[in-house]
């Protein structure tokens, strides 16, 4: 499938020097939600910031598994002549992300994994896709009809704004960009993670980052994270819920341009409450500890 993304070519000296970064939305998201991250590490090196299929401007499919997104990103990196890029996905993407380092470890130089860990969740999306099913879009002249309408479905205002951001005027009217039932048909599968891939293991250097008041990666998790990605760190960004990128979007773009500098490499401790490194990282002395109880 060939996907759509955001090229941001880099600028400066440093720019284009190192291995490209690619950044993978979440479910319901897309390449335009990373711009603000994209745009400031694009000093640093290339980034791509990508559309998952069915969302955003890339193919719909009736099928959305994990594995056969990775093979999706990796047909990407083959279009736009790259052999080893960075690879950091939040949510959904990050669970697309971790299938990829699992499948190409080759291909993978460093992953960053945000708010998301390779296990089950609860479905709390499914109503979320049967709300903006049940809108008249038709009836809708503007943005803000289409807001009142899913309103009655969706009481959060800040969860209305996500969805709507699929909604795209064509021949002057709305329409949804995003693929509501070919996501819908596949939630079980999304809701999970590959379980062809929960045997592996992939010696890419991991930095998984958890938000200090979301519940998504817990320390259940942890054991699964470490034995799928055995060089992985765990880190908290402080006040940060499960969309960091829009709750601390400094902090995050400060984290990810330290871990660009090299995967080896620390986080800055301003932006953490703490962190827990797997064996390797243990052994060579972290000067961040694991918070109490996790």
């Amino acid at each position: 499938m060939e996907l759509s993304c955001r090229n941001y070519p880099g600028a400066g000296h440093a720019a284009g020097t190192g291995a490209p970064l690619v950044l993978l939305h979440g479910l319901f998201g897309s390449a335009a939600q990373w711009h603000h991250i994209a745009a400031p590490l694009s000093a640093r090196a290339r980034v791509l910031a990508v559309d998952l299929r069915n969302h955003g401007l890339s193919p719909h499919a009736d099928a959305m598994g994990y594995q056969e997104m990775a093979e999706d990103l990796r047909e990407l990196l083959d279009a736009q002549g790259i052999a080893r890029a960075r690879v950091a996905g939040h949510s959904m993407g990050g669970k697309v992300a971790m299938a990829f380092a699992l499948l190409h470890p080759r291909r993978t130089e460093a992953l960053a994994v945000l708010d998301i860990a390779p296990a089950r969740y609860h479905d709390h999306f499914s109503a979320l896709v049967c709300a903006a099913l049940r809108l008249d879009l038709g009836a809708a002249r503007s943005r803000e009809e289409a807001d009142r309408q899913l309103e009655r479905f969706v009481p959060s205002a800040r969860l209305r704004a996500m969805l709507l951001q699929n909604l795209a005027w064509r021949d002057g009217h709305l329409a949804w960009r995003i693929h509501w039932l070919g996501i819908g048909g596949s939630m079980p599968q999304l809701l999970g993670f590959a379980p062809g891939l929960l045997r592996s293991s992939s010696a890419v250097e991991a930095l998984f980052v958890r938000g200090g008041t979301s519940d998504y990666v817990l320390p259940r998790h942890e054991n699964t994270i470490r034995r799928l990605f055995p060089r992985s760190r765990i880190v908290e960004l402080a006040d940060a819920g499960h969309w960091l990128h829009a709750d601390r979007p400094a902090a995050l773009v400060q984290l990810l341009a330290e871990w660009m500098e090299g995967p080896a490499t620390g986080v800055p401790t301003a932006c953490l409450v703490s962190s827990s490194p797997g064996p390797a990282q243990a052994a060579s002395g972290s000067m961040l500890e694991p918070r109490a109880g996790a």
